[in-house]
């Protein structure tokens, strides 16, 4: 039975839970610290609660052992044929404890500072912070998890031990995690993936010891027989059930057993993302592909310092990751303070969820963005940086997309060029000609970007810029530079995107005799 300053509690927390509504933080590493930050007042601010309600428990309970023995002594007075409250003294405090002690332990219990106190504190939260995650930013936090499974080839087991990707840490997931997530996607219809975690589920859960082991594992039971269900294996659905019905025969599990006796699978057939989607997948993982030729026959590095008088102290660094088409990363284009610049002026914005072409959310593009112009000394300086490398006129450059990528972020393979027709923003200023990528953070794992057509990858290094065309001198579209933006295991992966555009780069990039160049 729940104590009476469990049940206020319980009550307070509810009823702050309600006030907020819905923002996402799943698609965005910095937005998660807003809530790490909200949890740890949440944390004091209840511990403090509990602390103070703790104490004003051993006073009641102090003053009712009290009272307590002052009745056994006046009991014991009794059997020796001595009355109590003859005593004048014993008769004072009596007196005084009904008009006074109980009357302000009575007012204390009724006015119930402790709890008004812990309500303006929560109040004060839901003024500052306004928004917090629902079951919408669960589901996109599972689906991050499964994600990283499908590119990394993790199995749930690897997760729930914290083992990514090879890399051991100090997380773990319980058997009550480990539920959650199966049951979660078995809302989401991901019957497969769904089944793996509540195995997992019912494998942590024997470890488990107390009295409530049954009634945990009946829960584990119904969602194991459901998804069995859906996947069309009716006789392992039949066995769990069984199984199930011997320790519970309640509604629930009868209802399950109904279910079974007439329900036709509807497990959806999952359709390959794109035809790219395994050479993406490999090349995520640091693998080449053996079976594509590419055009990397002759690629090399060297120091730049005749491109523009920018580099002429300070050659510039680049590597030449693929020839054809060029697809190269110029190394310590931005220093720490310059990057740091960037971000401070990227905090003052709000950002917002990125959208995949036409202004579209899906689960095909996680991250969120702002957009940042050059009216800074950073960013005029950062834009003409763009212009001495690419050798491309800015006057038709948009401005700057910076993107932070959360819980398994990523952008799956996509091309950046419009195409025709064109949009009419882009009517007048052309497609977008290149793309200069600069990398604002370093990532300790994922978050790669590849190139499944050329067999490329570049891992993320903070201060580099990677550019490549995504149109041929004919300003047709170059489909070759379909690339895409992997998954993030552990880290903040944080880029910063510039598009210039095909207008007034006649002289600066023209076109020759031959269309596909």
């Amino acid at each position: 039975m729940l104590s009476q300053s469990c049940i206020y509690l319980c009550l307070l927390l509810s009823g702050f839970f309600g006030i907020l509504v819905s923002g996402e933080f799943y698609s965005s590493i910095e937005k998660m610290e807003i809530l790490g930050e909200m949890e740890e007042t949440l944390v004091e601010a209840t511990r403090s609660y509990l602390v103070q309600q703790q104490q004003q428990l051993q006073l009641l309970s102090s003053f009712v052992d009290h009272i307590r023995r002052e009745h056994a002594s006046a009991s014991e007075m009794h059997e020796q044929n001595e009355e109590y409250l003859e005593q004048p003294l014993q008769a004072f405090r009596l007196i005084k404890r009904l008009v006074l002690d109980w009357k302000d332990l009575n007012h204390l219990l009724a006015m119930n500072e402790l709890k008004a106190n812990y309500r303006n504190t929560l109040d004060e939260m839901a003024k500052e912070v306004e928004v917090l995650p629902n079951l919408e930013e669960l589901q996109g936090a599972i689906k991050g998890l499964v994600r990283l499974q499908s590119v990394y080839n993790l199995t749930a087991s690897d997760l729930a031990d914290g083992n990514l990707n090879g890399k051991k840490t100090d997380s773990a997931l319980n058997w009550r995690d480990c539920f959650e997530i199966g049951v979660q996607l078995y809302e989401m219809a991901e019957y497969k993936r769904a089944l793996e975690w509540l195995v997992l589920a019912d494998k942590l859960l024997d470890e488990v010891q107390g009295d409530d082991t049954l009634k945990m594992a009946t829960e584990v039971y119904e969602y194991l027989a459901l998804t069995y269900i859906e996947l069309g294996e009716k006789d392992t659905a039949q066995e769990t059930l069984t199984k199930l019905l011997t320790w519970n025969s309640a509604r629930p599990t009868q209802n399950i057993q109904a279910h079974l006796d007439h329900r036709m699978p509807k497990c959806p057939i999952k359709k390959e993302d794109s035809e790219y989607f395994s050479d993406y997948v490999r090349l995520c993982q640091g693998k080449r592909l053996p079976e594509i030729k590419t055009n990397q026959s002759s690629p090399r590095c060297y120091l730049d310092s005749n491109r523009h008088a920018y580099f002429k102290l300070s050659p510039l660094k680049v590597e030449q990751v693929n020839l054809d088409p060029d697809i190269n990363i110029y190394y310590g284009v931005l220093n720490d303070n310059q990057i740091k610049s960037i971000l401070r002026l990227s905090d003052e914005l709000d950002s917002f969820r990125s959208t995949h072409r036409k202004y579209v959310i899906s689960d095909m593009r996680i991250s969120q963005q702002v957009w940042l112009n050059y009216s800074s000394p950073i960013m005029r300086t950062y834009r003409q940086l763009v212009g001495a490398i690419s050798g491309f006129n800015m006057t038709n450059v948009e401005i700057m997309q910076l993107a932070n990528y959360g819980i398994g972020g990523h952008y799956e393979p996509h091309i950046d060029y419009m195409g025709s027709p064109l949009p009419p923003y882009y009517a007048k200023r052309g497609d977008r000609i290149s793309t200069s990528m600069i990398y604002l953070s370093d990532v300790q794992q994922g978050g790669y970007t590849v190139f499944p057509t050329q067999n490329v990858f570049v891992k993320p290094v903070k201060g580099s810029m990677i550019l490549w065309y995504n149109q041929l001198r004919s300003l047709n579209p170059d489909h070759r530079t379909l690339h895409a933006g992997c998954a993030v295991i552990e880290g903040i992966k944080r880029i910063g995107n510039i598009w210039i555009h095909s207008s007034y780069q006649e002289f600066r990039r023209p076109c020759t005799l031959n269309s596909e160049e």
